[in-house]
């Protein structure tokens, strides 16, 4: 964790502007007041381990990355959040868009809901004017939907009106309790029946499909395929850059700090440097070659985090650190095995990714002048 605050110091927070056509800010942990609004688009990321919260008023779309992500202030367009925890209790006027852990919607929702997180709660204060579109976890809906609800999750729970279809598959299981009323059909795939309380009201046909038993062969088909994408993308690396590979295991071992703060660095600011490029005139074609860069490096962060684990695990056994077929071997299992672990293993995985995109950075540095 002393590695992840040292990272951090390197953010910097830009200055606040309480009316502008478009805000961008970055740092670890900011806030809009309930007195200030944003007149035109508003950007904020905070970072991985960030919170940000928005408590006053933003005109057109709201766009937020971070740990925590809090909206207590109005939206006037459409809402995009990439964090872990979400909560939105204030109107947001058309479209919620939600990569996350936890989110929680306790107001009005003038469009659509398009949610991929471990949960989704939409309190009986919320109403949705548009569908529900929902991947993940567990979906619990005390809320009017005046739209359909779509999608995939382990288990639905539904409380309230539904004024189109129900359409899911919830292995473990669909819920309709006393206030549920569907006002069209209810088709759902799950491996026990619908349970319904005798309060819950469906107007149109229900149809269930049964869910068949995931088989030994399926899990393990479905545990190898990462492993053998992720060794076929290292592996190909390894055939064309041997040499470039051992530079940026050295290096990571070398200068740990700088190439986990330049990796972060690149990892927070990247993205929006090129955006705020391309959005300009003058910028548009850097912006571009800016963004290609940047994603090009992502990719092979991605795929060589995996050979950095693994000449560092090797190096335990054989004392040296090298790039060989074994380590690369090593490292895919290993790298797998540490991301199955909750909490620690995102860190540290995170903190493999920085390191790797940091050395890469100053290999192409290095190259380019």
């Amino acid at each position: 964790m002393k590695y992840i605050t040292l990272f951090i110091s390197l953010l910097v927070v830009l200055p606040v502007f309480t009316h502008a056509e478009t805000v961008l800010r970055t740092g670890t942990d900011i806030s809009v007041e309930q007195q200030q609004s944003v007149e035109g688009d508003y950007y904020v990321s905070v970072g991985p381990v960030g919170r940000t919260v928005m408590s006053g008023n933003v005109s057109e779309d709201m766009y937020a990355v971070g740990a925590s992500v809090t909206v207590n202030g109005e939206v006037g367009s459409d809402l995009s959040i990439l964090a872990g925890d979400v909560q939105i209790h204030a109107p947001i006027a058309d479209d919620v868009r939600v990569l996350g852990g936890e989110v929680t919607i306790a107001e009005d929702v003038g469009g659509d809901v398009f949610v991929l997180a471990g949960t989704l709660s939409v309190l009986s204060t919320a109403t949705i004017a548009g569908d529900i579109f929902f991947f993940g976890g567990d979906l619990v809906i005390d809320g009017d939907i005046q739209g359909s609800v779509l999608g995939k999750a382990q288990s639905v729970v539904v409380n309230a009106e539904v004024g189109g279809d129900f359409d899911m598959k919830a292995p473990a299981g669909v819920t309709f309790g006393d206030g549920a009323r569907i006002a069209g059909s209810v088709r759902y795939t799950s491996y026990i029946p619908l349970s319904r309380s005798a309060g819950a009201e469906i107007v149109g046909e229900i149809q269930k499909t049964q869910s068949e038993a995931v088989t030994a062969r399926q899990q393990a088909r479905g545990a190898l395929v990462p492993i053998f994408i992720m060794l076929f993308a290292t592996l190909s690396l390894y055939l064309l850059l041997k040499r470039e590979l051992e530079f940026v295991v050295r290096s990571v071992e070398k200068m740990f700090m700088k190439n986990l703060l330049i990796g972060t660095g690149l990892i927070i600011f990247g993205p929006i440097a090129a955006i705020v490029l391309i959005v300009t005139v003058l910028g548009l074609f850097v912006g571009l070659i800016a963004l290609s860069v940047v994603s090009m490096l992502y990719v092979s962060g991605l795929a060589l985090s995996s050979v950095v684990l693994g000449a560092f695990v090797m190096r335990l056994v054989t004392k040296k650190l090298e790039v060989t077929l074994t380590v690369i071997l090593v490292g895919t299992i290993a790298l797998q095995l540490l991301l199955l672990i909750p909490v620690f293993g995102f860190i540290a995985g995170y903190v493999l990714f920085a390191l790797t995109v940091g050395a890469l950075t100053q290999q192409l540095y290095k190259a380019v002048i």
